[in-house]
Formats: structure tokens, C-alpha cells, sequence
């Protein structure tokens, strides 16, 4: 049972780490924070498979009928 109390807090956390990564990406390849993009993209990973988890347990995500997929 996941509190998805936080659930707002959390998207916009993972909204900030993609903007983040992406003006990271904007730099030149030798001035990049390898070991800092390396976390943060880990990070943001877990932090998107926790989102996926608390939609479907608000009920956010629906399913086919048929095949059990997300729609």
C-alpha cells in the first residue's frame, strides 16, 4: 500500500530531474557531469516507476478489458 499523498510533490520532482538532465545534455560532451547524470538518471527512473505505481493504485491507469495492457 503506497501513500500516494505525495503524489503531486513527486511529478514535479521528476518534472525538475528532466529539465535538469536535459540542460545537462545541452553542454558540450567533454564539460558533462558523467557521474552526476549517471544518478540523476537512475534516480529518475525509480522516481517514475514510484509515479506508475501510485497511478495505478488512485485508479489513474486503466487496463484493457481484454488483454490486461495498459491503455
Amino acid at each position: 500500500m503506497l501513500n500516494t499523498a505525495f503524489y503531486e510533490v513527486f511529478k514535479e520532482k521528476l518534472h525538475k530531474q528532466k529539465e535538469a538532465l536535459k540542460k545537462e545534455l545541452q553542454r558540450a560532451k567533454t564539460e558533462r557531469r558523467k557521474d552526476w547524470m549517471k544518478s540523476q538518471i537512475k534516480e529518475a527512473k525509480e522516481m517514475r516507476n514510484l509515479l506508475k505505481d501510485m497511478e495505478k493504485q488512485m485508479g489513474k491507469i486503466t487496463t484493457c478489458p481484454h488483454c490486461g495492457k495498459d491503455l
